[in-house]
């Protein structure tokens, strides 16, 4: 699956899955996290909370948002519905065009550019339990939150993972290719 995956890839595929996935992003960034915030009073929404959350700061969200802002908070998961996937296949296709380019060779680099569909799929679980959470507000289950937050928890480890990965080896590479020039 690798091998045809980086036999098809270009570096104008990438780059351009690469604009689209950060103009939605950007998109998220500008627009409805700021205004998911302004409704919050600066409390962190769930996605944007790396460490995850307890049961009492997904109520204080959840009230502090107000019923405008939790149905704003519907907004952004409609967005939220796209860049899971869009991140998941950019980040992989960028991975395993970096391996392809720097004629790299080691599973665990195949692996590695699995994270970021794995965190896709952990994000849309995410989504899932915010929705719930929103839906069923005030009511709230602890287990729901407990579990939401282990999905953000988890997203988020395996993208801090994948970024460190990515760096790694984009600085092995170019450590490669300095020392063969200087050869």
């Amino acid at each position: 699956m690798f091998t045809q995956v980086r036999s098809r890839i270009t570096g104008k595929q990438v780059i351009g899955l690469f604009i689209l996935t950060n103009l939605v992003y950007g998109v998220m960034l500008s627009f409805s996290i700021p205004m998911l915030m302004s409704y919050s009073s600066g409390l962190p929404i769930f996605d944007m909370s790396p460490m995850g959350y307890s049961f009492a700061e997904a109520a204080e969200l959840l009230f502090a948002l107000g019923s405008d802002g939790r149905e704003f908070y519907m907004t952004q998961l409609a967005l939220d519905t796209l860049y899971p996937f869009l991140f998941g296949l950019c980040y992989f296709v960028l991975l395993q065009w970096v391996i392809k380019k720097g004629n790299v060779s080691g599973v665990q680099w195949q692996w590695l550019s699995l994270f970021p569909i794995v965190a896709a799929l952990f994000d849309y679980l995410e989504n899932i339990c915010i929705y719930l959470m929103l839906s069923s507000f005030p009511e709230l289950s602890t287990t729901l939150v407990s579990i939401s937050s282990a999905f953000t928890i988890t997203k988020s480890a395996l993208t801090t993972v994948y970024w460190l990965g990515l760096v790694i080896l984009i600085t092995m590479i170019a450590i490669q290719k300095y020392r063969h020039r200087a050869a």
